[in-house]
Order: C-alpha cells, then sequence, then structure tokens
C-alpha cells in the first residue's frame, strides 16, 4: 500500500520528483473503484434478499396450516352451540310440521272488505296423479293487492282441500261429515245447507304460485290412499277475486 508523503520544503529537486511521482500514485490509487468491498456488499444484498423472499412463501405456505390450528377451538364450540340449538328446534318443527291445520299468525291480519271479481264461479277438477291421489292444481298470480279464492265441494260430500302459496300453508275450506249418500250436483246453494266443504282463503300480494290440494277423507283404512269409486275425478267450484 503506498502512502501519500507529506511535503517538506527542505526536500532537494531529487526528492520533489519522488515526492511529486508517490503523489501521483496515491491519486491514481485513490481513484481506483473498491471492487472487493463493493462484491461483499452486494452479496450480502443478495443474501438478505434471498433469506426475505424464503421467509414471506414460507409464512403463506403456512398461513392457511396455522389458521386452521387457531380455529379448532371455534370449529368445536360451534358444533356443540349448533346442536344445543338445532336439536330443540327440530323438535318445535316437528311439532308443528304435523299439524296440516298450521296457520301463520299474519295471516290473521289479511282483510278482503271489497273485491273485484276476476273469475266467477267455475267448475275445478281433480283427477289422479302419478301417486293415484288427486293431482294438485296450480296457478301463478301476481297482483299489488291480496286477492281471495273461494271453493264449494259439489256433487257428492266427501272432498276437503288445502290451499298453499310459494310453499307457504295459508288455509283450509271447512271441515265437514264424510257421507257419499248425500249428492247436491252443483246447486250451490244446496251444497251449501247440506253441509258441504267449503271456504275463502286470502293470499298476500305480490307474485304467487298457489297450489290447491285434495284433503278429503274417503281413504282406504290405515292409508292415505283415496278411494276413487266408479268415478276417478273429484269436482269443487270455485272464484277468485281480487282484494282492493
Amino acid at each position: 500500500m503506498t502512502r501519500c508523503p507529506f511535503s517538506f520544503p527542505s526536500f532537494k529537486s531529487k526528492d520533489d520528483k519522488d515526492a511529486s511521482s508517490s503523489s501521483n500514485d496515491c491519486k491514481k490509487s485513490s481513484r481506483s473503484f473498491p471492487w472487493i468491498a463493493f462484491g461483499g456488499l452486494t452479496l450480502v444484498v443478495l443474501l438478505g434478499l434471498t433469506t426475505l423472499w424464503f421467509a414471506i412463501t414460507s409464512a403463506l405456505r403456512f398461513s392457511s396450516i396455522f389458521f386452521f390450528i387457531l380455529s379448532l377451538p371455534f370449529r368445536g364450540l360451534a358444533s356443540v352451540l349448533g346442536v344445543l340449538v338445532w336439536v330443540p328446534l327440530k323438535f318445535v318443527f316437528s311439532i308443528v310440521g304435523s299439524s296440516s291445520n298450521y296457520t301463520p299468525a299474519f295471516i290473521d291480519s289479511l282483510h278482503c272488505n271489497n273485491s273485484m271479481e276476476l273469475q266467477g264461479w267455475e267448475v275445478l277438477n281433480f283427477v289422479p296423479a302419478s301417486d293415484g291421489n288427486p293431482k294438485p292444481i296450480q296457478y301463478q298470480l301476481n297482483s299489488p293487492t291480496p286477492h281471495a279464492v273461494s271453493f264449494i265441494d259439489i256433487d257428492y260430500r266427501d272432498t276437503r282441500l288445502d290451499v298453499f302459496a310459494n310453499g307457504d300453508y295459508y288455509g283450509s275450506t271447512s271441515d265437514f261429515v264424510m257421507d257419499k249418500s248425500v249428492y247436491c250436483g252443483e246447486d250451490l246453494n244446496a251444497c251449501i245447507e247440506q253441509g258441504f266443504s267449503m271456504g275463502t282463503v286470502i293470499i298476500p300480494a305480490g307474485k304467487k304460485t298457489v297450489e290447491i290440494t285434495w284433503s278429503g277423507k274417503d281413504v282406504f283404512p290405515g292409508t292415505d290412499k283415496i278411494v276413487w269409486g266408479s268415478d276417478r275425478r273429484r269436482r269443487v267450484m270455485w272464484k277468485k277475486e281480487l282484494c282492493l
């Protein structure tokens, strides 16, 4: 390593030349780039970046496992709460579902004091479905106000109806005493006087798919299968009105 000499005024000319040469060597050496130091620094930086990259990728790779482990206590708690809540609810629903005449509370607030006739009295026929029982009848109506659908059993005193809308139960026609010897034909006044099943069900406003299902009593003992007899149909009269 060349040390830069101090210049003294007492140097001779030769010494001045040597001093000048040494000074030039010092300036030349001081301008040379420190490649070794730069290379070492670069290596350290690269090693640091590589270590950081491995740390980030490892964290991302194992984060899902980490969070899964943390969630295990909460999963167990959720399972216990699910059992504690669902079992009583299932019991309540089973009791409610066993009653075919369960009516939502808000139905009591539906009224149709004034109405406009949408469809006058017509005959509605129930015919056998693939399971042998009367096939449910459906219709769709999208109305800004509730609408009323009315039914009266005709012919023989053997038919009762349940009414659903969008899968929810809304009501049934009246109960009756089963007696297939009682006949009224299509005379509505006679059917009413002789205690045939009848009633009006109010359906809320909006787009509704209304389903009318047979709920009679002439079934084989111990089953829900209808006894059709010689006439494989059941008839009722019905009409629809828009509530105003």
